[in-house]
């Protein structure tokens, strides 16, 4: 990748080949981001001490095996680096989460369990396709009903799949993480939370679109 493509901080540190020049693009690369990997670290919860102690902890795998996960952000998929960054510094939140308490926080608090089907049922409305929205409810089925429900949750999940990292990130703070358009707006760097919910609803018309091309158009399929 040439240093015309990648962003010119993460060039520099790539392309360093003495240890003090690699610091010196380290600090600069993250004091250009640290606002972005607070905000990811912030939207997790917690005291000011286990928000810092996930940022610190993002900070250290972007640095761990020589900046490895840093060295996979690829331009030419078209994603922003910032975007890209938010994504990853998103996962490491949640592996860090997972270590720290388990697979899942709510796992212990039924309140946090109701809160997470009410956000997943609320993107599934949005798509616009209610035998979907039963994939999620806790209702007994027959064997067949639930292979078919099943399905049709994966053909969601594929549709996302194939969105973009910036649009999968803004699907999953307002739909899983249950953020604010103005909260997202601050993390995704768009001026007003109006542009969230433009970019929202464009899209959850593409996810309808990808849906109908897999034959789930409407509640008769």
């Amino acid at each position: 990748m040439s240093s015309g493509i990648l962003p010119v901080g993460l060039h520099r540190l790539l392309e360093a080949s003495r240890d003090d020049d690699r610091e010196a693009a380290w600090d600069e690369l993250i004091g250009e981001h640290t606002r972005l990997l607070l905000a990811v670290a912030w939207s997790f919860g917690g005291d000011r001490d286990v928000r810092m102690d996930r940022y610190a902890h993002v900070l250290e795998k972007l640095r761990e095996d020589g900046f490895r996960r840093l060295r996979t952000f690829d331009p030419s998929r078209g994603a922003r680096f910032s975007t890209w960054l938010t994504l990853t510094a998103r996962h490491l939140c949640l592996d860090y989460d997972r270590a720290r308490y388990g697979r899942r926080r709510e796992a212990l608090n039924p309140e946090a369990v109701e809160h997470g089907r009410k956000i997943r049922r609320q993107l599934l409305d949005c798509v616009g396709d209610e035998l979907l929205l039963e994939t999620l409810a806790d209702s007994k089925s027959s064997a067949e009903q639930e292979l078919l429900r099943a399905e049709r949750a994966e053909r969601l999940r594929n549709a996302i799949d194939e969105l973009g990292p910036r649009e999968r990130l803004l699907l999953a703070l307002r739909f899983e993480d249950g953020r604010s358009a103005a909260t997202i707006a601050g993390v995704l760097g768009v001026p007003t939370p109006f542009h969230v919910y433009r970019q929202l609803n464009a899209i959850l018309a593409q996810l309808r679109r990808r849906l109908a091309a897999r034959g789930i158009d409407d509640a008769n399929d």
